[in-house]
């Protein structure tokens, strides 16, 4: 081995050939070293571009959840709408007792919307955020992922209005079970529709309905605070859609550096 013929060369006091073993020795190392470093490169780009690919196909369900969110909550902001009309000037929706007891109903349905962070987590969690070679990328990445709780980012993420609860129990259980069953379908968490049902008690006594509604006298102003919440909501998701979008590009143009 070269180690041992320097030392060899050493005690010959051959100093040209043990300054020609010294090199062949440092040589050596510093080739083993740039090897090592070429190989833990290497795999440090296939988990970058892993955790690339993993974030990007995130990002882009982000979008999409969010849209079809920000369709649910335009929904219930419309029946509420609706609601408040009726609470305020007595219109009724569509001009029947019924539509307008469920778009009281209606109002009150709610679809938190949580990011999909779980390669993004990994990936803080094992240390490996420095696989982002583009500091502003990280930075942008690290945002967009730690807002959950924080500000408005919030209310997008916990949906418990005080009128949900009180809509729930002025209404009467079987007209509830009705809707569920007849006017509202899910096919999954992220595929939930509202469904034009037709009535499932006279209009008399849709009217009786409506009448216990306007004896609360909290109901109309939980309504209204419920829908202005629900308008901050749709703001912040709709912000952080274009985030989404915007990052989903940056990712992938990432991925070809």
């Amino acid at each position: 081995m070269a180690a041992s013929r320097l030392i060899a060369r050493l005690r010959e006091h051959d100093w040209l050939a043990a300054a020609i073993e010294l090199v062949i020795v440092v040589a050596g190392i510093l080739i083993a070293l740039q090897v090592s470093n070429w190989n833990q490169a290497r795999l440090d780009r296939a988990r970058a571009d892993s955790y690339y690919r993993r974030i990007h196909s995130e990002l882009l369900a982000d979008r999409r959840n969010m849209d079809a969110t920000l369709a649910f909550w335009s929904d219930v902001s419309a029946y509420g709408r609706a609601a408040i009309a009726y609470g305020e000037t007595g219109q009724r929706a569509g001009d029947s007792n019924w539509k307008t007891v469920l778009a009281f109903y209606q109002a009150s349905q709610t679809m938190p919307f949580v990011a999909s962070d779980a390669s993004f987590a990994d990936m803080r969690s094992a240390g490996d955020l420095d696989l982002i070679a583009d500091e502003h990328l990280r930075q942008q990445l690290e945002d967009y992922y730690s807002l959950s709780g924080v500000g408005g980012q919030s209310i997008i993420h916990e949906q418990d209005p005080a009128y949900r609860r009180q809509i729930r129990g002025l209404t009467p259980w079987p007209v509830q079970q009705y809707v569920w069953g007849h006017c509202f379908r899910e096919s999954s968490y992220m595929a939930q529709q509202f469904v034009d049902c037709p009535s499932p008690v006279s209009e008399q006594a849709a009217a009786a309905i409506l009448a216990g509604y306007r004896n609360s006298p909290e109901l109309l102003n939980q309504l209204r605070t419920w829908m202005s919440t629900l308008r901050i909501s749709e703001i912040v998701l709709t912000n952080s859609r274009r985030d989404a979008e915007h990052l989903a590009g940056e990712v992938a143009a990432a991925r070809k550096r």
